[in-house]
C-alpha cells in the first residue's frame, strides 16, 4: 500500500491543482513518468522472485517423495527396507533443506527490496508488523 500511496501522492497535483493552462505541466508529466517507471521496476523485481525463486523451489517441494518404493519385484527384509529408507530420507532432507534455504533467501530479499524502495517523505513506510 505504501508503495501505491506514493504514486497516488505523486499524481495528485494533476487532480487537484494542475490545469491545462499550467505552466509546469511537463514537469509533472516528468515526475509522474519517473515514479511509473520506478514502481514499474519494483513490480519486475517482486515478480520475478517470486516467480523464479520461491514457486519454482516450492513445486519442487511439494514433488519431493520421501518413500522410495524400488519399482522392481525385489523382496526385502524389514531391516533392509527401513535403512534403504533412512539413506533415502536423508538424501531427500537435505535436498528439502536446501530448497528451504533458497526459499528463505528470497523472501529476505523480496524484504528488503520492498523495504528499499524510495518512497515520498509524506508516504509512511511499512510498518514493522507488516513485515
Amino acid at each position: 500500500m505504501p508503495h501505491l500511496e506514493d504514486l497516488e501522492y505523486k499524481l495528485r497535483p494533476g487532480m487537484v491543482t494542475l490545469t491545462w493552462t499550467s505552466m509546469n505541466i511537463d514537469g509533472y508529466l516528468n515526475h509522474v513518468h519517473v515514479g511509473l517507471s520506478k514502481l514499474e521496476q519494483l513490480i519486475i523485481n517482486i515478480n520475478d522472485i517470486m516467480e523464479n525463486r520461491i514457486e519454482n523451489n516450492l513445486k519442487a517441494l511439494s514433488k519431493t517423495v520421501l518413500v522410495n518404493l524400488p519399482q522392481d519385484a525385489q523382496t526385502f527384509t524389514l531391516d533392509d527396507f527401513v535403512s534403504m529408507q533412512a539413506e533415502w530420507i536423508a538424501e531427500e532432507s537435505e535436498k528439502l533443506k536446501s530448497k528451504n534455504y533458497e526459499v528463505e533467501g528470497a523472501v529476505d530479499d523480496l524484504i528488503q527490496i520492498i523495504c528499499s524502495y524510495q518512497l515520498d517523505q509524506h508516504v509512511e513506510p511499512i510498518s514493522a508488523e507488516e513485515i
